[in-house]
């Protein structure tokens, strides 16, 4: 019987532990809430919508991007582009196109992007790898659990200074944009 006891205490103790863990906001995790980089960002130019889900990892960044078209009243029409979509054609996901270590002191981030939306890139085996960096303008803005203004950030993609080859396409996303917090 005490062992039976001690048993249910531990699981009970092991349940109130997963049942203490905030529940999504608006379908942001609030440990992402109080996160400078990890979020929903956009670039708007007229009708074309460019989109950057970043999260964070325990060593870390990832994210995906897209481009999508929009009406008047913003609502999407069509999509250009996404970067979540399958892995050639496999049935298994991109899990992120967007690789980053930890946002320095001064709120900079150096990035591996994936592109994986350019077509006809046979000879980078369907993506072409960029170097992203991603400068946040604005860091007093950050005040959680609200912003004081809307936080920006400078994106900036080049091709790495390797070796590269003269028959690839180039590259899909915007290469100097700034993007805005949503």
């Amino acid at each position: 019987m005490q062992k039976t006891s001690i048993i249910l205490l531990i699981g009970l103790v092991c349940l109130s532990s997963f049942n203490s863990t905030p529940n999504p906001v608006n379908g942001v995790h609030p440990i992402q809430q109080t996160d400078i980089l990890a979020g929903i960002w956009k670039y708007i130019n007229g009708n074309e919508v460019f989109i950057v889900n970043i999260w964070r990892m325990s060593d870390g960044y990832r994210g995906h991007y897209k481009k999508i078209i929009v009406d008047a009243n913003g609502n999407q029409v069509s999509e250009v582009y996404n970067s979540y979509k399958p892995i050639g054609n496999s049935t298994t996901y991109w899990p992120y196109s967007i690789y980053s270590g930890n946002i320095s002191t001064d709120f900079e981030v150096r990035a591996v992007l994936s592109d994986n939306t350019v077509t006809n890139a046979p000879n980078g085996g369907g993506f072409l790898e960029a170097v992203l960096e991603i400068k946040i303008l604005n860091p007093n803005c950050f005040t959680p659990p609200t912003n004081a203004c809307p936080l920006q950030a400078q994106w900036t993609v080049k091709k790495d200074n390797g070796v590269q080859n003269p028959d690839d396409p180039p590259l899909s996303v915007p290469t100097n944009i700034v993007l805005t917090k949503q």
